[in-house]
């Protein structure tokens, strides 16, 4: 990729902050600062703009190395408000080199720019001019921090947001390969016999072996009921899962996802419609707390008590701000039809949010 191509991929902000330049280059035709000053500042739009196309770090080093010089220099010799020049530093730093050592050449550098300008300033004679500077400069340090915070946070949300595209891909792949199997090993078998009994059944008819032949029918259709049967009790079981199963799924999950899951308490036994209430519950919990939570680990104790489940989850994560009330309403109108309720038994060190639901009649299935 060729300069020209670099510096036309840079973001524009860095082209339109170069307005500022005007004041040095107006400081020397109108305001008598030394005329020197103005090829310098030349050179800094150059040195500037090379910071963001060149790659050989010896050339980055010493073009950072200029602009530091330069906004001292033109401090010293031209103008105090040149002083301003250090938020150029800092974009340059926050948004171009992205560095998050604070002990790096160019953050040390940057540092000692900071202080040289302040002792500078300190030695204005005009009180509200050095404290306007002093304040400016001061300013720019916790900008930049600021700016880097928002980066380091922007750049969380983006790798939390890849790691969540990549576990729902990995669910949904082991879903197929769930659903895929188990319809190879249901009706493999059943078209294979269907086969071998249509087969018969002709080669009988052929021979006016009626009585076989009809036999022959009946099973086929004994096979096509029963395999009808199957398929249903496979389509039942994708749209439900268990909560063994789903406790199975969430620890898949939150191990993809860097979390370490417990689990205390599974045997718990309840009607269909609230253990499927239940689950879409858990999961909603559990898929907050990956994309939220920042924890490293998670608690998930099951219980019954007079009637009713509970199950408490706890983790080490972030936790609530100030609580308002409206906190997981969707869980909450999930398990509102039940009966049940989610309520946040604490909202931080450690997070605990607790499901409780009526257990309900535990549904007997016979096939038919």
């Amino acid at each position: 990729m060729t300069l020209l191509q670099k510096l036309k991929q840079a973001h524009t902000m860095y082209y339109v902050s170069l307005v500022y330049l005007i004041f040095p280059i107006y400081g020397v035709l109108s305001e008598g600062m030394p005329w020197h000053i103005l090829p310098l500042t030349i050179l800094f739009a150059i040195a500037y703009l090379g910071l963001l196309v060149v790659e050989k770090a010896s050339i980055l080093h010493l073009f950072w190395l200029y602009l530091c010089i330069y906004v001292v220099y033109t401090t010293i010799v031209g103008t105090p408000s040149l002083a301003m020049f250090t938020f150029y530093l800092s974009n340059i730093l926050t948004w171009n080199f992205q560095e998050d050592k604070k002990t790096s050449f160019r953050y040390l550098t940057f540092y000692l720019v900071l202080l040289s300008l302040l002792l500078i300033i300190l030695s204005i004679a005009d009180i509200g001019v050095k404290i306007f500077l002093s304040v400016m400069v001061l300013a720019c340090l916790l900008m930049t921090y600021g700016m880097q915070r928002g980066i380091q946070q922007a750049k969380l949300k983006e790798e939390l947001f890849e790691k969540n595209a990549s576990i729902n891909l990995l669910l949904a792949e082991n879903e197929r390969n769930r659903i895929g199997q188990d319809l190879h090993d249901t009706l493999g078998h059943v078209f294979a016999m269907m086969s071998i009994k249509s087969e018969l059944a002709l080669t009988l008819m052929e021979h006016a072996s009626y009585e076989q032949a009809k036999q022959e029918v009946q099973d086929l259709r004994d096979i096509t009921k029963n395999a009808m049967q199957e398929v249903r009790q496979i389509v039942q079981a994708l749209k439900f899962h268990s909560l063994e199963e789903e406790l199975q799924i969430l620890g898949n999950m939150l191990e993809l996802a860097g979390i370490d899951l417990a689990v205390e308490g599974r045997e718990v036994e309840m009607g269909e419609e609230q253990e499927a209430a239940l689950t879409m519950a858990l999961r909603e919990l559990c898929n907050n707390l990956i994309k939220h939570s920042q924890a490293s680990s998670c608690r998930i104790q099951l219980s019954e008590k007079d009637g009713r489940v509970r199950v408490l989850v706890e983790d080490n994560g972030i936790g609530f701000g100030e609580l308002t009330g409206e906190e997981l309403y969707s869980i909450r109108d999930r398990l509102i039809r039940y009966q049940g309720r989610v309520e946040i038994v604490s909202r931080k060190q450690p997070t605990q949010i607790q499901l409780d639901i009526p257990k309900g009649e535990k549904d007997e299935h016979t096939s038919s």
